[in-house]
């Protein structure tokens, strides 16, 4: 096993100010905007705590009934939050990318949920027990204040997707989803933003509660437009669909 050197800063009074080299567990903890400004000492402990896990493509996340619920903080690739009927339909509710705590199991662990999480490509996890979470919590008042905002921030995105659902076309929500999209990850450039990885087709139906040819006519026919311009990989979203779409 890979040992980590860790070292400290001091402040000007010879106290530990932060860690300056990490374990691999440590440098995900860091990764996360939650934990920048916490103690070496309780960011030792929490990481001591938590373990990496490798999820292939596809792979479920959650942990099934007869596991402790958990928080996870996702270190490498992109997690899906989504919601299946019945019937076989999804939506994607929330996509969770490199830094991202997703503490839901952990503070919920009474609660049934009828989400699910899973690895859009190869990801990377550092899964944080629940009771060493909430003994983090219980010392550090400002983190907990902190994720309770986040989830009220992802919540009223959750109303507006419902929203969108309801009150826009399909065109209408296949731009909303790109445009918030090219500004999350979005590269800015002199002709739009630059989508660096391009959605497939059949996410952005997933997203947006469509079915993927339903979907593939509205991107011809957007690009066709000269609002959307395919590069490889990548996709180009032009100013003038931002302007649309205000």
């Amino acid at each position: 096993m890979a040992i980590a050197t860790v070292s400290l800063d001091f402040d000007r009074f010879g106290r530990p100010s932060k860690l300056t080299a990490t374990t691999p567990e440590l440098a995900a903890l860091q990764s996360c905007p939650f934990f920048t400004n916490i103690s070496p000492a309780a960011l030792q402990a929490l990481g001591a705590a938590s373990s990496l896990r490798s999820i292939a493509r596809g792979g479920a996340i959650a942990p099934d009934a007869a596991q402790a619920p958990q928080a996870f903080i996702v270190t490498r690739g992109r997690v899906r939050c989504v919601r299946r009927a019945p019937n076989g339909r999804e939506i994607a509710l929330e996509v969770f990318r490199p830094g991202d705590l997703v503490a839901d199991a952990a503070l919920a662990a009474h609660t049934a949920t009828v989400n699910e999480w899973e690895a859009l490509e190869a990801t990377t996890l550092l899964v944080i027990p629940r009771e060493a979470f909430l003994t983090f919590l219980r010392s550090s008042p400002e983190v907990a204040l902190a994720i309770v905002t986040n989830l009220l921030a992802r919540l009223e995105h959750t109303k507006d997707l419902a929203v969108g659902l309801a009150l826009s076309d399909v065109e209408g929500r296949v731009v909303s989803a790109l445009v918030a999209l090219a500004r999350q990850d979005g590269v800015d450039g002199p002709e739009g933003l630059l989508v660096r990885q391009r959605p497939t087709q059949q996410e952005i139906a997933n997203q947006i509660g469509a079915c993927r040819e339903t979907v593939s006519r509205t991107v011809s026919d957007l690009v066709r437009r000269g609002l959307l311009t395919p590069r490889g990989r990548s996709l180009l979203l032009s100013r003038r669909l931002f302007s649309e779409a205000a």
